[in-house]
């Protein structure tokens, strides 16, 4: 008995056709997906980066700040109110570098290698002012200038706008806003419940507050604001005269 051949079937060109382009789109919208996981992933990231340069920052101006009118005396033989570091020239002050905003420069000092005197780095021996040295700098500083935070790292005078600076952030990172506010409080040392008088020795306790912003430099959308206060460990005994 003769068996007729069984008809082979194949794929036609039209199905084969109507296969690709089903496959190219389910590509293509693999592709989207992974390309914007990819971009939102990168951007995740920056900003990241940025905030952790911004806490990097703030850590580095806490540590600094925190040593400010910070004087290595002996109590027995020198009073606390002769410190060199609190005096009127190198107690903390706040300014700015010209055309930044107001209080976006902070100066201070404090006795690095305990001496008990302040190094300018900046004269000759024999020549420095009286109760300063010149083999240290211990005048020091933060201001903001363009985009950037500087630190003070010398010069003759202890200003915003002379001397050393030297800046911290680096390029892919913009400075948006530097501004440090100065909290005091007076403690009456002869009467605890009144308010310090120009007469009454007294205790003054600060705090600085620093509030700084800060953008990825090519990411305008990024600009992310951060603030903190910053307690100062040395207080200033003050002995009957106006703060």
């Amino acid at each position: 008995m003769l068996k007729h051949p069984q008809r082979q079937r194949g794929v036609t060109l039209v199905e084969l056709m109507i296969a690709s382009a089903i496959a190219l789109i389910a590509l293509s919208a693999v592709l989207t997906l992974y390309i914007t996981a990819a971009r939102h992933g990168g951007e995740l990231l920056q900003q990241a980066q940025l905030h952790q340069q911004l806490h990097a920052l703030v850590h580095l101006l806490s540590r600094d700040l925190r040593r400010a009118g910070y004087w290595d005396f002996n109590p027995s033989v020198q009073p606390p109110t002769a410190n060199p570091f609190q005096n009127a020239g190198n107690r903390i002050q706040l300014d700015a570098y010209p055309g930044e905003g107001p209080q976006s420069c902070i100066l201070f000092s404090y006795d690095l290698d305990r001496d008990g005197l302040v190094g300018l780095g900046a004269c000759e021996a024999g020549n420095c002012p009286e109760h300063t040295d010149e083999d240290n700098v211990e005048q020091f500083g933060f201001r903001l200038r363009g985009n950037r935070i500087q630190s003070r790292y010398g010069g003759p005078e202890l200003t915003c706008s002379s001397g050393y600076w030297q800046t911290l952030n680096d390029a892919s990172m913009e400075i948006t806003g530097l501004r440090f506010i100065q909290h005091s409080h007076c403690l009456n040392l002869l009467n605890t419940e009144q308010l310090c008088t120009p007469e009454s020795p007294g205790l003054v306790q600060r705090a600085i507050e620093v509030r700084i912003s800060a953008r990825l430099a090519d990411r305008p959308d990024t600009d992310t604001p951060l603030s903190q206060w910053i307690r100062i460990r040395n207080d200033v005994l003050r002995a009957g005269q106006a703060w």
